[in-house]
């Protein structure tokens, strides 16, 4: 069994607390959801149950069987953070060889995993190499070879495609049946996952606010908006932060188009991962990003930026009256929000990440247009303009990411995996952005899993599949099987719409 009494947590003294006297069991073989808004504390709670970190007062328990060496396993949000070694097989039986499991036996149960999970192709790939869908799966399945009685998933199917979700399912129900005893917390963002489960708790600013039945809870409207599980209108951003926020894009100057000709990308000489890829992008256009795991949608996104170079082809720009942009002066104005956003964080303040970019590029950013940036993103700037940016949750880094590379007013906007981690609020502020920047006349490249975003957002949708590739228009995608790479549209995204 599972016990928490009493526990309260704060990272800093002067700080909220965010866990405030939490009382919460988890019985033997018991399967729990929790949700809650961005900053409610899911992901601290999480850390706390697995000893990452020790509360401040009150008590945390978990029971094991006899024998059991580690008594929790625990998939981060971001499962880079939690990667520790070269290749994927040596990630996989890095906890066995710290159990001193015999190597013959630590091999047998490595194939097995690794069957299990689908992921036999990798086992001799670099880790830093892999997909952010890829690391997921292969965290996974690290964490599930050597069966913990408690098992604490943050959000676990948060970088994965529609494929590797349905064998997460598959492989958390094939669990539960070969190990009945075994318990398991869950973090989600989603209404849908939240009713598989038997128990949902909702966390509010530290506290239970909701514990028992999730269709029962998820029915009640006003607890879901107050919770940030569901979307309230009443809390979208007002026309004038956003013309505060984000310039109307006139005359000349601006970028008009982007041509892709001939790309082709590998990491390794003898693993192509983009082939001869030719596409056109119009100035205000939406490009929706879409494919499995491992595709090379990230890449992509790399090479539009100039972060990383084509081993053939290449990609040019060109301004209002048909001339080719000089590479070497699109920074800024080619920018992207990368799939672990806290890689782009290395300020001090919150409202020193949204400055930086404008001053960088020689332009005044006033305090009014920095909190104009941050509450069109959802962050009061009272409460987070001088919040050390680490320390903020995996859906607050986010909305911080995008005003950071919002606040520098680029022409093409590179978005990978924008709602991942974002509550029902943030991803319902996201759409409303998006919308906000095509009406501006911003390029926006969406690369997604979530079929919301494509069906709500997308003028166009190119379809990743390792080095083959399409472009197709939206009607087309839906209407076709390749949509089987993306979510299909639900509830929560209609409730955004």
């Amino acid at each position: 069994m599972l016990s928490l009494k009493n526990v309260t947590f704060r990272y800093r003294a002067d700080l909220p607390p965010v866990l405030d006297d939490l009382t919460l069991e988890v019985a033997d073989g018991e399967q729990v959801c929790i949700m809650g808004a961005n900053g409610s504390g899911k992901s601290t709670l999480a850390r706390v149950v697995a000893s990452l970190a020790d509360p401040d007062s009150g008590d945390v328990h978990v029971d094991t069987p006899d024998g059991s060496p580690i008594a929790v396993g625990m998939l981060f949000q971001n499962p880079d953070n939690q990667m520790v070694a070269v290749t994927v097989d040596k990630e996989v039986v890095f906890a066995l060889e710290n159990l001193g499991v015999r190597p013959d036996d630590m091999q047998e149960r490595l194939s097995d995993v690794l069957r299990r999970f689908d992921i036999e192709h990798l086992r001799r790939r670099l880790t830093s190499e892999l997909s952010g869908g890829e690391k997921q799966r292969v965290a996974l399945a690290a964490l599930m070879v050597f069966d913990p009685p408690v098992l604490v998933l943050d959000e676990p199917d948060s970088f994965l495609d529609e494929a590797g979700r349905k064998l997460l399912a598959e492989q958390l129900d094939a669990i539960h049946d070969r190990s009945p005893r075994t318990s398991l917390v869950r973090i989600t963002q989603y209404p849908h996952v939240a009713r598989l489960y038997s128990r949902l708790i909702v966390l509010e600013r530290g506290k239970i606010t909701a514990d028992g039945d999730p269709g029962m809870i998820l029915e009640d409207e006003q607890l879901c908006r107050r919770a940030g599980l569901a979307f309230d209108p009443d809390r979208m951003t007002d026309s004038k932060t956003i013309t505060h926020a984000i310039t109307e894009r006139t005359g000349n100057g601006g970028i008009s188009r982007m041509m892709c000709q001939g790309i082709s990308f590998s990491y390794q000489a003898d693993q192509p991962v983009l082939t001869d890829l030719n596409f056109e992008l119009t100035q205000g256009e939406t490009l929706a990003v879409v494919g499995p795991s491992g595709s090379g949608k990230s890449t992509l996104g790399l090479l539009m930026c100039g972060l990383n170079k084509p081993d053939t082809g290449r990609i040019t720009y060109f301004d209002d009256g048909g001339n080719e942009l000089d590479a070497h002066n699109l920074s800024g104005r080619v920018s992207a929000i990368l799939q672990q956003p806290e890689r782009q964080f290395f300020l001090r303040t919150c409202a020193e990440e949204v400055q930086f970019g404008p001053a960088n590029r020689g332009h005044g950013f006033t305090e009014q247009q920095t909190c104009a940036m941050m509450r069109l993103v959802g962050l009061d700037p009272e409460q987070f303009a001088d919040r050390d940016p680490l320390t903020l949750s995996g859906g607050e880094k986010r909305r911080l990411a995008f005003a950071a590379v919002l606040s520098m007013q680029p022409d093409v906007v590179v978005f990978d995996e924008p709602t991942c981690a974002l509550d029902v609020d943030g991803v319902a502020r996201f759409i409303d952005l998006s919308r906000h920047l095509a009406q501006r006349a911003r390029t926006q490249v969406i690369i997604t899993h979530d079929g919301d975003l494509v069906r709500l957002l997308a003028d166009r949708v190119l379809v990743l599949r390792g080095p083959d590739w399409s472009l197709v228009t939206k009607d087309e995608f839906f209407a076709g099987s390749q949509r089987s790479v993306v979510s299909p549209p639900h509830s929560a995204g209609q409730q955004t719409a």
